[in-house]
């Protein structure tokens, strides 16, 4: 029988960086950022600390009638908690920098108008103990529990929005 492994933190956080991005609703934003953030993440922005709430208002408002986005990674570096070296895979820091280019629903002679994220990203990521291991099922499930616990507790993030270069 295999073990289910996952990914490493630089992966891990691409990925939910990648799903906030091209989220297109609410509800789809709300989960992409509770799967991301812990509760009480200390997030900053440009050099100003901001809340979970005001954080999420930021991204809504970078995602105005968006229509689809494409993520592109440049760069990434990731660093194991001190407590542990050798894992790549539970806690530790990483950094990354990418550019997204944005096309809202909105089109003007039969191009959409689109936008350019470019941002530098630091977080930090530790295991959140506050959520809950599910209790296993009385028929064992092959993987079971497969619970990620990994929440970034300290988002550092310099972010610039404007129009996309054309091409």
């Amino acid at each position: 029988m295999s073990k289910i492994v996952l990914p490493q933190l630089a992966s891990w956080t691409k990925g939910h960086v990648t799903a906030i991005v091209e989220a297109t609703t609410a509800g789809a934003l709300d989960d992409a950022l509770k799967a991301f953030l812990a509760k009480d993440a200390k997030i900053t922005v440009n050099g100003v600390e901001v809340s979970h709430d005001k954080y999420k208002t930021l991204i809504q408002g970078e995602k105005f009638q968006e229509a689809g986005a494409t993520v592109a990674f440049s760069g990434e570096v990731q660093v194991p908690s001190a407590d542990d070296p050798d894992d790549f895979f539970t806690a530790g820091s990483v950094g990354l920098f990418y550019t997204a280019v944005v096309s809202e629903a909105i089109v003007i002679h039969d191009v959409p108008v689109q936008r350019q994220l470019t941002a530098s990203l630091n977080v930090v990521i530790e295991q959140d103990t506050s959520i809950p291991i599910p209790k296993p099922p009385s028929i064992p499930i092959h993987g079971f529990p497969i619970v990620d616990r990994r929440r970034v507790v300290a988002l550092n993030q310099v972010i610039t929005n404007g129009p996309a270069p054309r091409t």
